[in-house]
């Protein structure tokens, strides 16, 4: 067994290496390193992986510390004084999707479940890619990132509804306490942060002794973000959340300034098992019976996101150029559909034919990202 663990790892290492050298040349971002991983050491190709599941689970804590770190990172003060812009081009783009979607399920015969689904899906774009993206461009702390930063994150937010409404479309039904138990969740959530901010609660104790001992730093960097993304998966919100929520809360203690540098390795290895996961699950077979139709739907969604996007941002004030940027940058499905779509498939809300054409778009519009990006940018400069 533990040679197998490690000619797994050896592979997985080398193969990653060799195609993340390949995306530096072609100044590629390196997620798509990861999810090409998948593909190749999965079950469609050379069959090393065999645990997707494990991988899918190590993901998860890559996404959580992401969202720690993005979070003690965000200027929260700016953040403050442009929330209800990135609160209603959140709520209106959900309003939107689910219009073009009832309008093309109504012409292709949708069930009402999948409607729904597929416009909760398109709503959600890729924390992962956009504040990685934004944090390595200098753009995180400028304006339309403070705003992007902020959909981002009321997305994220949304994700339990989404998941409530699915759980009661399938017939299970979320007693009356799990209801109030995400409000109350939520609630203290909101509260304590608020109140720790506005009278500087929070201090992280023995300041010297962890400056100087990097063991210290990163356990208790990991007490922070584990605790509380758990205690927020307690009341049943996003771990995620909570663990943004953390990053907030630790980024009023001008001592933590050591913190990113203690995680992100950590960070960057369990960012790289979700991204792997995903090409796992993906049918390469299916893929090339309908690439036709999923390039047609990727595109598609590309276009319509951005379009969305774009009259929202600039409806809130933005100039054309950045609300254009703004909607190419939002363009792109996120890593929480892939959450969304995974649950719909094990209540029985889809079949395997509609998981499979969901879970290659999901991809697709991740990978042509940084393309869709590029076409993007120069439309604006020709623009201008």
């Amino acid at each position: 067994m533990s040679s197998q663990l490690f000619s797994g790892m050896a592979v997985l290492s080398f193969l990653v290496l060799l195609l993340i050298l390949l995306l530096r040349k072609l100044k590629q971002p390196y997620f798509i390193a990861y999810i090409l991983s998948g593909l190749i050491l999965g079950p469609e190709l050379l069959n090393i992986i065999h645990e997707p599941k494990v991988i899918s689970e190590l993901g998860e804590i890559g996404i959580v510390m992401l969202m720690f770190t993005i979070g003690s990172d965000i200027d929260l003060h700016t953040l403050r004084k442009n929330f209800y812009k990135p609160l209603l081009i959140a709520i209106v783009q959900l309003a939107l999707s689910f219009v073009f979607m009832y309008l093309i399920g109504i012409k292709v015969g949708w069930t009402r479940e999948i409607i729904i689904l597929t416009s909760f899906i398109i709503s959600l774009s890729s924390s992962a890619i956009i504040f990685q993206y934004l944090s390595r461009t200098g753009e995180i702390k400028s304006q339309l990132g403070v705003i992007t930063c902020g959909v981002l994150l009321i997305q994220d937010i949304l994700v339990v509804p989404m998941i409530l409404t699915l759980n009661m479309m399938s017939g299970s039904n979320a007693s009356v306490f799990e209801v109030i138990k995400v409000c109350i969740g939520g609630t203290l959530i909101f509260l304590f942060l608020s109140a720790a901010i506005k009278h500087k609660l929070f201090q992280i104790p023995m300041g010297r002794e962890i400056i100087s001992d990097h063991d210290l730093q990163v356990f208790v960097g990991f007490c922070i973000c584990f605790g509380m993304a758990w205690f927020s998966a307690w009341f049943g919100l996003s771990p995620a959340f909570g663990a943004f929520s953390a990053g907030i809360l630790i980024s009023q203690d001008k001592a933590t300034r050591w913190l990113e540098k203690s995680i992100l390795p950590f960070r960057v290895f369990f960012m790289a098992f979700f991204f792997l996961a995903v090409g796992l699950q993906l049918d390469i077979t299916f893929f090339k019976e309908n690439a036709a139709t999923i390039l047609f739907i990727t595109i598609s969604v590309l276009i319509i996101n951005s379009l969305i996007n774009t009259v929202l941002f600039r409806a809130t004030g933005n100039s054309w150029r950045d609300s254009l940027y703004g909607g190419a940058l939002l363009s792109q499905i996120g890593e929480f559909s892939f959450v969304l779509v995974t649950m719909a498939s094990s209540l029985g809300l889809v079949g395997n034919s509609t998981y499979q054409v969901t879970l290659s778009v999901i991809t697709c519009t991740m990978l042509f990202t940084s393309i869709w990006l590029n076409i993007i940018q120069k439309l604006i400069y020709r623009l201008t």
